[in-house]
């Protein structure tokens, strides 16, 4: 399968898991409450989907891809991106250390949460904007300059990857606890729940 098609796949869930986290924001402001297991959930499927799963494969296939057609790296937005994975990781420590004060009722902790559930909200979607609407064509483009074939991943990947599985189950936790609709994940729907349900 098309790297691009993995990676919209899983933007379609990484979206999913910032709207449940947008909703412990509002909750945050609005019932000056916060739930332990989902706020930690929502920071360890951000630490480990997004960053081990996710940027990974943008950093190992999908530049170096653009890359071997000769585009430069500037180019493909390498430096801006990494420097909004810095930013991204200062709000979610900020986030995590927020949780247990925050839990506990303390306003400040309950303030800063919010705070930085937004700021890190508004730093992932750009990063997915970024790749969607420049990294994706690019690699697109650069791949039929160079072969006139349309870009495929150089392995069996069917959709977004088996070992995130846990991940995925993870988001659809929190999406069914925060009421919040699943993305539209179809290659992903057919290698996780092959059933539909």
């Amino acid at each position: 399968m098309n790297i691009t098609h993995i990676l919209l796949d899983e933007h379609r869930i990484i979206e999913q898991v910032l709207n449940c986290l947008e909703r412990m924001a509002e909750r945050c402001e609005s019932d000056a409450t916060l739930e332990g297991r989902p706020a930690r959930d929502t920071i360890a499927f951000l630490r480990s989907f997004v960053e081990r799963c996710h940027d990974r494969k943008v950093e190992t296939r999908l530049i170096p891809a653009i890359q071997a057609t000769g585009v430069p790296a500037e180019q493909c937005l390498d430096c801006p991106l990494r420097q909004s994975r810095e930013e991204a990781r200062r709000h979610l420590d900020a986030m995590e250390a927020a949780i247990e004060p925050a839990c506990a009722g303390s306003a400040a902790a309950l303030d800063r949460f919010a705070k930085h559930a937004r700021a890190y909200i508004d730093v992932l979607l750009d990063c997915i904007a970024r790749q969607e609407d420049c990294l994706f064509p690019l690699f697109e483009e650069a791949a039929r300059d160079a072969d006139g074939m349309p870009p495929e991943s150089g392995d069996r990947e069917s959709g977004v990857d088996s070992t995130c599985d846990s991940y995925i189950e993870m988001a659809d936790a929190l999406a069914e606890h925060f009421g919040v609709p699943r993305g539209a994940i179809t290659s992903a729907k057919e290698t996780t729940d092959p059933e539909g349900s």
